[in-house]
């Protein structure tokens, strides 16, 4: 699978009242869940609004040589007008003009993966947890995220449903719905919108049916997280990295060969492989 992935997680935000507790907990979690699945991961904490328009712009410009994209983000984030802001650790909550200002616009992800023109691009957001504006804007403008149109070939998933509050905690050490995520993304052979539904109904259990994840997709084709194809359970003697590293060479070792063996995509030698890690 020749899959890119950017992981961000904020948690830092300036005021402590913003502060979350598990945002980063669950971008790094994610994070090593596609690791082990075959993606190639970028993982990006506590980002500023600087260092998170450079990851994206950086994201945009490698997705090119992939055929799939996912990003994945975990933080606060806004609608203001209509519109959605990922935030960015120090962006200013003093009014909405100065959060518009400071975070960075989700239409811009979407637009510079777009541009990069994989076969598929995948957004994951938990990021519709307590609105970090002053009490005034509260009533005035909506909560959580807006609905948003996904262009062809890509799927947009949300932690609950438009205009709605998402929980930050729940699921251990991760919030309900990447705790979901987590719970699901090993599942063999469902495809995507498989998999969400599955994340959904834990959603729904587990928050007590106060918070229901939603998708638009505009998706063609079958993806699957886990084809049942790569090694992503199994406590293996080598680095993870390793096998989503593009310049990897085997030493001639065996058990370099099999983590070479399965970094192809012929099935026939990967399933080789896998039942070489299984056995001896």
């Amino acid at each position: 699978m020749n899959a890119l992935a950017l992981v961000i997680g904020n948690a830092e935000y300036s005021q402590e009242k913003d502060k979350l507790v598990n945002a980063v907990n669950d971008a790094e979690d994610i994070a090593q869940k596609l690791l082990n699945l075959g993606f190639t991961v970028i993982t990006a904490i506590n980002c500023t609004t600087e260092s998170f328009d450079r990851q994206i712009r950086k994201f945009g410009e490698d997705l090119k040589k992939y055929d799939i994209g996912l990003f994945y983000f975990s933080g606060h984030g806004l609608q203001i007008k209509g519109r959605n802001y990922l935030t960015a650790i120090n962006t200013s909550f003093a009014d909405d003009i100065s959060a518009t200002h400071t975070s960075l616009p989700l239409d811009e992800v979407i637009d510079y993966m777009q541009a990069a023109k994989p076969n598929i691009n995948i957004l994951i957001l938990d990021a519709c947890r307590d609105n970090p504006l002053p009490s005034q804007y509260r009533g005035i403008l909506p909560q959580g995220l807006a609905p948003i149109y996904a262009p062809k070939g890509t799927i947009i998933a949300f932690s609950t449903s438009p205009g709605e509050k998402a929980m930050d905690f729940g699921s251990g050490r991760n919030s309900i719905y990447t705790g979901s995520l987590l719970n699901h993304i090993d599942d063999s052979n469902i495809s995507i919108e498989d998999f969400f539904k599955r994340v959904r109904t834990s959603v729904y259990s587990l928050s007590e049916g106060k918070q229901t994840s939603w998708e638009h997709t505009s998706l063609i084709g079958t993806f699957c997280f886990n084809s049942g194809q790569l090694v992503h359970s199994v406590d293996l003697p080598y680095k993870a990295e390793y096998i989503s590293d593009e310049d990897f060479e085997s030493d001639g070792s065996k058990i370099l060969d099999i983590v070479k063996n399965l970094r192809e995509r012929n099935w026939p030698v990967q399933n080789k492989a896998i039942n070489n890690v299984k056995y001896n």
